[in-house]
């Protein structure tokens, strides 16, 4: 059997929200994982440690894990930490910002700065957040990660249809070609200055005039450099068009994620979101509620090709 990769998660902010859960999956050894498009079928992932090559993490506020990182010592994983410079009607549920870039240093001097990748992700500008604003923040945040990491990665915001009336309320306007550019050119100087390289995710503008290249978040040659496994190279055909994260196995939920970002793809109503969290279990080997009499629990065997194409693709 091939050892997977497991994001822990695109969908929602396991580290964040779902810390004893997620140990508990650890102890027993798999999760079961509900088919985004059949919602009776439902996957057996083995977490045994020999079964996985890498974790790879997607937070906010990795710091209800890092009381934990003892008991997730034996997997090779590195983590993604969002530090954006909005404010509580962006994000009303994340740490202020001088909060969040100290337990950014914390986590790097815990496990090292080379698995903590800062994602300054998602770009976009309002009346209240110009570029003005976004120059300032990158750099203040660059210059005060300098030495906690070596890879910052950015995007802008896509915009999907259940969003469009939330954006019109935030006045969200377009990023023309000009001012993308002032944007890359200045973060891309403050990177360099700051000793971190930067990349972009799921982008399909070209940025290589500023040193700016693409990266796959979900990188085979960093598993490689940490578990020592062969990783499938191809990109994940379950992502979006630009992606470029090799093949993984998602183990989140959409409709979960309590960080409540009004941008968020993950999420498509608040209120769903806190009657799926009132049936999270601990116990539970799904993320939310029990299995069903309906439900049918596929073989735990899956090679990862087989989970990216049939049963965890993303928006």
């Amino acid at each position: 059997m091939t050892p997977l990769v497991i994001s822990a998660s695109r969908r929602t902010d396991i580290p964040n929200h779902y810390v004893s859960w997620f140990l508990q999956r650890l102890r027993e050894g798999y999760v079961l994982v509900r088919n985004i498009r059949d919602y009776h079928q439902v996957r057996k992932i083995d977490l045994t440690a020999k079964a996985v090559a890498c974790i790879v993490f997607w937070t906010k506020n990795p710091a209800p894990l890092m009381e934990h990182l003892a008991a997730i010592s034996s997997y090779p994983y590195y983590v993604h930490f969002s530090i954006t410079p909005y404010g509580s009607d962006i994000e009303p549920k994340i740490p202020p910002l001088g909060e969040s870039i100290d337990c950014f240093k914390r986590l790097a001097d815990a496990i090292g700065k080379e698995r903590v990748i800062w994602r300054y992700d998602p770009v976009f500008v309002s009346k209240k957040y110009p570029i003005e604003y976004h120059l300032a923040s990158f750099n203040y945040i660059a210059h005060n990660l300098k030495g906690y990491t070596l890879r910052c990665v950015f995007s802008f915001l896509d915009i999907y249809h259940h969003l469009v009336k939330q954006m019109e309320i935030l006045e969200v306007l377009p990023v023309d070609e000009k001012s993308r550019h002032t944007l890359v050119h200045n973060f891309a100087l403050q990177t360099q200055e700051n000793q971190m390289e930067i990349q972009t995710c799921a982008e399909g503008y070209d940025f290589s005039a500023y040193g700016v290249t693409h990266t796959s978040c979900i990188d085979a040659d960093i598993i490689e450099r940490l578990s020592g496994f062969a990783i499938e190279k191809g990109r994940d055909q379950g992502q979006r068009k630009n992606c470029r994260c090799a093949p993984s196995v998602d183990i989140g939920m959409y409709n979960t994620c309590l960080n409540l970002c009004t941008y968020c793809y993950a999420n498509h109503s608040e209120r769903k979101v806190h009657t799926n969290y009132a049936q999270a279990r601990s116990s539970s080997p799904l993320l939310i509620g029990i299995l069903g009499k309906n439900d049918v629990v596929l073989p735990a065997k899956v090679t990862t090709k087989a989970a990216q194409l049939s049963l965890f693709g993303e928006l």
